[in-house]
């Protein structure tokens, strides 16, 4: 039997994201097991940067609910993913479970190929931000099949659905979630990861903040356009790419650590002396 998982990055009890999560996942056709989680409703907390999640074998350390998120997601044959659009970009609960899968280089093994949805809820248009784009990085992470990045306008709770093309596009989405291709690319969009943002540089020359890769901008059918076809396919998440950064890079990091933490402690002391952190009443300061 499949098994669906739909993440709710919002706090809205039946706003917009968890409504039209639930719409999709419905229509999922049967044999199905479905199950909803609100990621506010976890206790996940930040990061520590310890790298000791890098060592094959070894669990995060940090004692909260992100193992969990995790074995959830590893064992769903399908991710549909509801993050809501705020001030320019998407719900912070997002950009901290991106935080905690520094664990990705070895975690991409039990998520590849198996089908993604993002939807993204935003509520005035132009405001959309860079919302897009920063949650393309996950299935790209994850090295998922994403199917849609659907943005849809709709700022009051319920009313995404209101509007019967929207709801049948759910429905729809469910009814093939399994059987449908990875989506495709607009012209203008990064043929990589999809981001709809590209920087400018020197000579021509065009990159995509998210995955790294490089093209030029060329003149085609009376349109400039960029090009990436004229560069090597190599990018962040790339084959390459990604055992560079999370088995090379990442890894190296740790192990110069080791070797210089004696001297990096000499140079952090005359530092911790500087209390001047103001607190909340009753927190206590580190010392």
């Amino acid at each position: 039997m499949k098994k669906v998982l739909g993440l709710v990055i919002s706090e809205r009890r039946l706003g917009n994201t968890e409504i039209l999560l639930k719409e999709i996942i419905k229509n999922v056709p049967d044999p199905c097991s479905r199950e909803l989680i609100r990621l506010t409703e976890l206790t996940l907390k930040s990061c520590k940067g310890c790298y000791q999640c890098l060592i094959p074998g070894n669990s995060c350390s940090i004692n909260d609910d992100f193992l969990f998120l995790r074995e959830h997601i590893k064992d769903a044959d399908a991710l549909i993913i509801g993050l809501p659009v705020y001030f320019l970009g998407p719900h912070a609960y997002f950009k901290l479970l991106m935080d905690r899968l520094l664990c990705a280089g070895y975690f991409a093994e039990h998520t590849r190929g198996k089908p993604c949805v993002l939807v993204i809820p935003f509520g005035m248009r132009g405001w959309e931000g860079y919302a897009r784009a920063a949650a393309l990085t996950l299935p790209a992470l994850l090295k998922m099949k994403l199917i849609d990045c659907w943005l849809v306008h709709a700022a009051l709770p319920g009313e995404s659905v209101l509007n019967e093309v929207n709801a049948g596009y759910a429905g729809q989405l469910g009814a093939n979630l399994f059987n449908s291709p990875a989506g495709q690319w607009g012209k203008l969009d990064c043929p990589r990861c999809g981001s709809d943002l590209l920087r400018f540089l020197p000579g021509g020359l065009v990159e995509c903040p998210i995955c790294s890769g490089r093209g030029k901008i060329v003149a085609r059918d009376g349109d400039l356009l960029p090009d990436f076809t004229l560069e090597p396919s190599t990018h962040r998440f790339s084959e390459a790419g990604l055992e560079e950064h999370f088995k090379g890079w990442l890894v190296g990091m740790k192990e110069r650590f080791k070797t210089q933490k004696d001297i990096l402690k000499k140079v952090q002391q005359p530092y911790k002396e500087y209390d001047w952190w103001v607190r909340p009443p009753g927190q206590k300061n580190d010392k």
